[in-house]
């Protein structure tokens, strides 16, 4: 009978977190459709960066189905790949806007944009491949590859125009190295009673709150992060402004993988553990 009602409070809280995504997606795709996109990149980044979560958050749902009865874990899989669907071609939607709007603003692309470009460049191709692995099973609607090819295209093509930390660093060196080479001017005499300034106040020590801990127990010789794992390292991720899908990247694993093992369903291989805790060290995580 208590197993009974254990599989029960299960299936419930899948539901729940199913209910929760269906939620969400109307909500995202509401206040886009209110507000539309700016041409501020700031604006961009932050819509993707939610949209990017979200993702994440399906992940972590779909790791959940087999919590539903047997008869019912299709359906579940079909609607969360149809809410997940929705929300890329909103994806979609949006970079195409945002291009569009900097293109008519006439605005110059800010510092560190090309990689953030690239990231949606490569988006691009991630997002053909789920539809091509889904659209038959999940009867997903159809991908309009000519708009997706020419958006890639733009991008590419913004790629080009925009700049890179790395290049900044470059051109500000040279231009440096201009200024130094130059006669500087004629300075005026310093004034008879120079001012000083006004002796600084002290600043009150604060404690700044503690961070959750990335925590990492051993069963049976096998490695589990615990289960709150995937809000640390997305915090991790916020700092070093990276993606989930960048970080599964370069732990060699795809991101629905990730997902679970950051959600302690998954045992993780002790390599890529040692550099998933290096990995929030650097990036002011805690690591237990």
């Amino acid at each position: 009978m208590q197993t009974n009602q254990k599989k029960a409070d299960t299936r419930a809280i899948a539901l729940a977190l199913v209910a929760q995504v269906e939620r969400q997606a109307q909500e995202i795709a509401q206040v886009f459709s209110r507000a539309g996109m700016s041409d501020r990149f700031g604006d961009f980044h932050d819509l993707l960066e939610k949209l990017d979560q979200f993702q994440v958050f399906i992940d972590l749902v779909e790791s959940h189905l087999g919590d539903f009865e047997p008869e019912k874990q299709e359906a579940q899989a079909k609607n969360l790949a149809q809410v997940r669907w929705g929300i890329l071609q909103l994806e979609i939607e949006a970079t195409r806007a945002f291009l569009a709007r900097m293109a008519d603003s006439g605005k110059p692309w800010p510092l560190g944009s090309k990689p953030a470009l690239a990231r949606r460049l490569q988006r691009l191709d991630e997002i053909r491949a789920f539809h091509a692995e889904n659209a038959g099973r999940f009867a997903l609607s159809a991908l309009d590859a000519p708009r997706l090819q020419a958006l890639g295209d733009a991008l590419k093509e913004q790629v080009g125009h925009s700049v890179e930390l790395t290049d900044f660093t470059k051109h500000a060196a040279l231009a440096f190295d201009d200024f130094a080479a130059a006669p500087m001017p004629h300075e005026p005499a310093p004034s008879a009673a120079p001012r000083h300034p006004p002796a600084a106040r002290p600043v009150p020590a604060t404690t700044p709150a503690q961070k959750a801990a990335l925590h990492v127990r051993v069963d049976d010789g096998n490695y589990y992060v615990d289960q709150n794992g995937l809000a640390v390292v997305n915090e991790a991720c916020k700092t070093a402004q990276i993606s989930i899908d960048d970080l599964a990247g370069r732990l060699e694993v795809s991101r629905p993988a990730l997902v679970l093992m950051l959600n302690g369903r998954d045992p993780i291989a002790l390599p890529a553990l040692n550099r998933l805790r290096s990995f929030v060290s650097r990036h002011g995580g805690r690591v237990a």
